[in-house]
């Protein structure tokens, strides 16, 4: 999609820390959950590619459990639209068509009706507003109701993004643990221009350690800020990222889910991630022990 918005988890603008209310419990986001979905995109005359490779585009995608590179099911083809919420408002989407992938990270999303400022990153080299990796800002409006999302995503260029996505509440409804997401998980990312394939473990206390063949060392944490849902906060370091400290929000897909693509397997903990200023990591974490 061509679009001169992408997307970064910005833990700047959201507290992805999990905000609380007095009594220690999360606040009732009404847009809570995780949603997939379909976009379609129009360009003003500054735009320049993106999610869609260049061209407005359109399709219908089903609302399944996870597939192999986001939170939904569907073809590497079709213009994918997920991401989720967390109770608090807490807000991460993506949208994905062939290796085109934008995130974009909203303020809270905390009203069943919304316009808000949003940031946005092209992850994995997708080219915002003419630059690999680019970023921009704009304005998510959108709406929720009965389970389902839709709004538009637009900028001061011309560009926009429309969305229609249905929330998936078994996905949603599975509990959270950090027994549940302890062990060894293998991914692979690119950032400015340098791909690194890690190596991660999460023990039961939710300590992330990790190396990769380049000779990184990783670190971090998984907490849980909602053991109703399936719902997890990550931080992660690298030696090889110049001492930055990525956050973000990801949810976790057990072994055996069926869906379009096929069964899952092995496990995946899907995270997105951003430094808070101009730099986005998505992780699909495959379980390998």
């Amino acid at each position: 999609m061509q679009t001169s918005m992408a997307s970064i988890m910005i833990c700047a603008i959201l507290c992805l820390c999990g905000c609380s209310s007095s009594n220690g419990t999360p606040a009732n986001s009404v847009a809570q959950g995780i949603y997939c979905g379909s976009f379609t995109a129009t360009f003003g005359s500054t735009g320049s590619s993106s999610s869609s490779g260049g061209s407005s585009s359109s399709s219908s995608s089903s609302s399944g459990t996870s597939g192999s590179s986001s939170f939904c099911s569907g073809s590497d083809s079709s213009p994918v639209f997920f991401g989720m919420v967390q109770a608090d408002g807490t807000a991460v989407f993506f949208t994905k068509q062939n290796s085109n992938l934008v995130l974009y990270a909203p303020a809270a999303v905390t009203a069943a009706s919304f316009s808000l400022p949003v940031n946005a990153i092209g992850l994995n080299g997708s080219v915002v507003r003419t630059v690999a990796g680019g970023t921009d800002s704009g304005t998510l409006t959108g709406t929720v109701s009965g389970g389902d999302l839709s709004g538009s995503i637009s900028d001061n260029y011309g560009n926009n993004v429309d969305f229609a996505a249905t929330a998936n509440a078994d996905t949603w409804a599975r509990t959270s643990s950090l027994a549940t997401v302890a062990g060894s998980y293998k991914s692979s990312f690119s950032l400015g221009g340098t791909t690194y394939a890690p190596t991660l473990a999460i023990d039961s206390g939710g300590n992330i350690t990790g190396t990769d063949s380049g000779g990184c060392s990783y670190g971090g944490a998984v907490t849980t800020p909602d053991t109703l849902h399936n719902d997890y906060n990550m931080k992660l370091t690298s030696s090889c990222l110049s001492g930055q400290t990525f956050s973000g929000i990801g949810a976790y897909f057990p072994a055996g889910l069926s869906n379009p693509n096929g069964i899952l397997s092995p496990a995946e903990l899907k995270v997105g991630l951003s430094n808070g200023t101009a730099s986005g990591i998505y992780l699909n974490l495959s379980l390998s022990n």
